[in-house]
């Protein structure tokens, strides 16, 4: 199996269309503290054609209806900030904030997952997929894909020092 990769940028948020004739942007947050951006000054913008800018946030606020607002220095119209429509707002990996007892999506990317009970191997987290219920997408040493449900159920620990993820080996699930 691979070694553990950690990502080297986190997504805050995603731009969504322009709004107003300010070059103001609504954004979906991929966070659960959608106001993050209004702690920072700058944020990196993962572009659809893959290349990165760095932006300077000028203004962010959020609507009465859970909407998200914002706006960047240099984007002051609406044919501007088009440009950024579906970017990826992100921070540096090692700059996340975490809650205490929190863990973020990308800190379970690459752990070796192990039945709880026997110890035995069973793959490495490839990804974790936002669902209804969130899945932990993991490749056997097969190279065989099982999605395990993100729940107390089927998740029994995460050790970030150790790198594992204990897991309830329900019959069936990992096996052919």
């Amino acid at each position: 199996m691979a070694s553990r990769v950690r990502p080297t940028h986190l997504n805050l948020a995603q731009v969504v269309t322009t709004v107003g004739v300010r070059g103001e942007l609504k954004v979906r947050p991929e966070t659960d503290d959608p106001l993050r951006l209004k702690e920072l000054t700058t944020v990196t913008a993962l572009l659809r054609g893959g290349e990165r800018e760095v932006l300077t946030l000028e203004r962010v606020h959020l609507r009465g209806n859970g909407v998200l607002i914002v706006k960047f220095q240099g984007y002051d119209d609406p044919e501007s900030a088009a440009r950024l429509r579906q970017a990826w707002l992100q921070i540096p990996y090692t700059e996340a904030k975490r809650s205490p007892g929190k863990i973020l999506y990308a800190d379970v990317l690459g752990l070796r997952v192990v039945d709880d009970l026997g110890g035995q191997v069973l793959g490495e987290v490839r990804d974790v997929l936002r669902a209804a219920q969130d899945l932990l997408e993991v490749v056997t040493p097969a190279g065989r894909e099982v999605l395990v449900p993100w729940v107390d159920a089927f998740v029994k620990t995460i050790d970030l020092d150790e790198g594992v993820v204990r897991v309830n080996c329900v019959e069936g699930l990992f096996n052919d």
